[in-house]
């Protein structure tokens, strides 16, 4: 599952407070898909844990003082969770044990900007500020090697790893904080493979590709690049304004995900609001799920019959375009002053029809994973 400032630092939070009882579900609750959804909550340093066939909190799982949790990976298996931290004192992975909740911290060499599962889920990818990405042994929870930037001899930029995600062809795909650029790495080695990609956006943290392994969607702002993985160039542009027009205070495309059957993609939007929903076929915008606020990130069940999007909530609204939105991303992980409620809303993916009352939780949610019950 995204990350800080998206200037340096990239990552995901939305933002929610309690109403009433800590754990109580919302008032319309219709039932959903047996699992769990496990949320990071940046400023309250917890994992809430929420029970999807009821959409009611049952746990909170502590991460520690100012550890900022804000993405979440999980192994194939689902009985490990890790949560990439933004907290600096000390900076962190946390590994969430299931079903037991129990925890342990792996130390890393500064603030992760986002967590990545491997293809075959035996390691685990951490970009982090410090210009480097470590790799995390799924069956040891040790760092077994780093990739650090620049390299000259490896072909690696000099500028920050904000995402590393590995492509259907075995490749690193590494996006930038600050230069626009996507690079193919060999995950092993670091060595680069493809030449560095201009995407036409900065800051691009986040990338989906299509089912078929075609084409990559990459995240940034102030877009959503489509690239022909074959040829290996930008063949689009999709804005993200109402009306599909680019204007230089387009909100950020900030985190993507396909829908289940792969027909779709969603996009969250920080610096604006609402989810666009992409037709991977024509890769146009084909619709719009309302949001209080910007969003983050988009989760679906395993059986496709739910989609949850964490949303920051309605003080974000003033924060329009690139230069707030790297304010917002500052203030998310800091301080979180002046920060409202935020919530995790419930739609179908089958229809895009909201379902029931959002589930409100604490304030700065991150980038959620949703998992079955484990024995």
């Amino acid at each position: 599952m995204r990350i800080l400032s998206r200037i340096g630092i990239s990552s995901v939070l939305a933002l929610c407070v309690v109403a009433g009882s800590a754990y109580a579900a919302p008032p319309d609750a219709p039932s959903g898909p047996a699992g769990q959804l496990y949320v990071p909550e940046v400023q309250n340093d917890t994992i809430a844990v929420i029970d999807t066939a009821t959409n009611t909190v049952t746990d909170r799982i502590p991460t520690g003082p100012i550890t900022k949790p804000g993405v979440l990976a999980v192994t194939p298996d689902a009985k490990k969770v890790y949560s990439g931290n933004f907290g600096f004192t000390p900076p962190s992975v946390t590994v969430i044990e299931r079903p037991s909740n129990t925890t342990k911290h792996i130390p890393i060499e500064g603030p992760a900007l986002g967590i990545f599962t491997s293809r075959d889920g035996k390691e685990i990818f951490v970009p982090e500020l410090g210009y480097v990405i470590e790799v995390i042994d799924v069956a040891t929870d040790t760092v077994v090697r780093k990739i650090r930037f620049p390299d000259l001899g490896g072909g690696r930029l000099p500028d920050i790893p904000a995402g590393a995600i590995q492509g259907p062809d075995g490749l690193l795909y590494v996006g930038y904080t600050q230069s626009g650029i996507i690079q193919a790495i060999d995950p092993v080695t670091g060595n680069t493979v493809r030449p560095p990609l201009i995407v036409g956006g900065v800051a691009s943290f986040w990338y989906t590709f299509s089912k078929d392994g075609s084409k990559m969607y990459v995240d940034s702002i102030n877009s959503l690049s489509v690239v022909d993985m074959k040829e290996w160039r930008v063949t689009k542009l999709i804005h993200t304004s109402p009306d599909g027009n680019w204007t230089p205070g387009n909100p950020g495309a900030f985190v993507s995900t396909l829908s289940p059957d792969g027909s779709k993609l969603y996009v969250t939007l920080f610096g604006g609001k609402d989810i666009l929903i992409v037709d991977t076929t024509k890769d146009e915008v084909i619709g719009r799920i309302p949001t209080s606020g910007s969003a983050t990130a988009i989760e679906f069940s395993a059986d496709g019959t739910r989609g949850y999007i964490t949303d920051v909530g309605p003080s974000t609204n003033p924060y329009v375009g690139p230069i707030p939105e790297m304010v917002l991303f500052a203030n998310l992980v800091t301080a979180g002053i002046g920060l409202t409620p935020g919530q995790v809303i419930v739609f179908d993916p089958r229809t895009d029809q909201l379902v029931g009352d959002p589930i409100p939780l604490k304030i700065g949610l991150g980038v959620p994973a949703w998992l079955p019950h484990v024995g």
